[in-house]
């Protein structure tokens, strides 16, 4: 059965209505929590979309392989996996990711760090893949490979949280400007097929690129993670309060465009991938029409009710609901909306959305403890720094663009994939700068 003819239980719908620029919110609308943000999604299997073709098709029918060589150039795109945990855990996930690229005939770049070292991968997928499998030791990079945001400097980006996969991220980005790629597909370790209907498969990746391809507005597809959802700790303590909460596309499963408008993963904040779709928001021509999802995939549960996860994503929680929800109100014109006012006001109805869930689920001693331990952490929170580091954040576009114009000039010394581990390792010239 095909997702455009299987309903499933969280908001996808075919067509975006977004108030335009000019309609005038009520007057802290912008500021509160929103249970769902689906106005800004559209569907690849909504009216003026390409249609599946009859059941029994071959793969060539749904569309393009992210492997096939473009005329006279490069691949058309591969798959980039981040990982950090040990490959007993991870081991499914890579193999799904390791079979899409196998039908697809591209390569599937796996950045590891952490309990993820290249020596213990797992056998099995080398040998179903060969050369096409490519490891990247994040700690084997040369630093001269860093884009130099100065987000990734902030205090607020490391406020109670280490993390390197808004680094990773962004590797897989540059090294796909860097091959020529027009199309680059990000996959969490912990992703598998829904057992109820075939979303993200090498068929309906096929139609997801025909999709892209025949759509210049189009800059994301992302399959939202159900079943065990996709979302913050807060977020799975919503419903257990009885209030509403859907899910939105990640980077958990994201197709992405690659041109030198493509936006940047911030590192280390939580919501690095809310962060680059606001940013393809407010860039793209048209972002009524940016954004598409494809369909439920499953990720794997993991405790969601953790005080550390808790604290670790409040900043970026902050930070992505507070300005998802001013590119919904606004469309590109809510940059000059970022400012202490307003952070005030999310700050505000984020203690009061926070309260609210302690009190409705005082029995549940440990949601009741991420809680508090989320709003503990708002005392280190200063408004200015929310400020300082969305107007960072923002800035920093322009350095991550000319990094991604150096690349795509470098592009033209075609090297096999292969070789491109061994290019990370080594210092390379320095990127200009904005102010150069």
């Amino acid at each position: 059965m095909s997702p455009a003819s299987t309903p499933w239980t969280h908001t996808q719908p075919c067509s975006p209505a977004v108030p335009g620029p000019t309609t005038a919110p009520a007057p802290d609308r912008a500021a509160d929590y929103r249970a769902s943000h689906s106005s800004l999604l559209g569907s690849i299997y909504g009216p003026g979309r390409p249609v599946l073709p009859p059941e029994g098709s071959e793969l060539g029918a749904y569309g393009p392989r992210l492997g096939e060589r473009l005329p006279g150039g490069p691949r058309r795109g591969g798959i980039v996996v981040p990982t950090c945990r040990d490959f007993l855990t991870t081991k499914p996930g890579l193999i799904f990711a390791a079979e899409l690229a196998q039908a697809h005939d591209c390569y599937l770049f796996v950045v590891l760090s952490r309990d993820a070292r290249a020596p213990e991968f797992p056998a099995s997928i080398r040998e179903m893949l060969g050369e096409a499998l490519i490891l990247i030791e994040l700690d084997e990079v040369h630093a001269d490979w860093g884009p130099g945001l100065e987000s990734s400097q902030d205090p607020l980006s490391a406020l109670h949280r280490v993390n390197d996969v808004g680094r990773k991220r962004n590797l897989g980005l540059m090294l796909g400007q860097r091959l020529g790629w027009e199309f680059l597909l990000f996959l969490d370790d912990d992703i598998s097929p829904h057992e109820r209907v075939s979303t993200l498969d090498e068929k309906h990746l096929a139609h997801a690129l025909r999709v892209m391809t025949l759509d210049d507005d189009l800059q994301a597809v992302g399959w939202p993670l159900v079943g065990f959802d996709d979302n913050s700790v807060v977020g799975h303590a919503r419903p257990l309060a009885d209030l509403p909460q859907d899910i939105f596309i990640s980077s958990g499963a994201l197709l992405l465009r690659c041109t030198q408008q493509m936006a940047y993963f911030p590192e280390n904040v939580y919501n690095e991938d809310w962060l680059l779709m606001i940013m393809l928001l407010a860039r793209s021509g048209n972002y009524q029409r940016a954004l598409a999802a494809g369909g439920p995939v499953r990720q794997q549960e993991y405790d969601a009710f953790c005080p550390v996860r808790a604290r670790s994503e409040e900043v970026g929680e902050i930070l992505g609901e507070g300005l998802m929800n001013l590119v919904e109100d606004h469309g590109p014109g809510f940059v000059s909306l970022m400012s202490n006012r307003f952070w005030k006001r999310v700050k505000a109805g984020r203690r009061t959305l926070l309260r609210t869930i302690m009190e409705r689920v005082a029995d549940r001693e440990r949601v009741v403890d991420c809680m508090n331990t989320a709003l503990q952490t708002h005392g280190d929170i200063p408004l200015p720094g929310l400020t300082k580091y969305a107007r960072t954040w923002w800035q920093d576009h322009e350095q991550w663009e000319l990094v991604l114009v150096s690349l795509q000039s470098e592009a033209r010394d075609r090297r096999p994939e292969p070789e491109i581990a061994k290019l990370l390792m080594s210092p390379r010239a320095p990127w200009q700068s904005p102010s150069n």
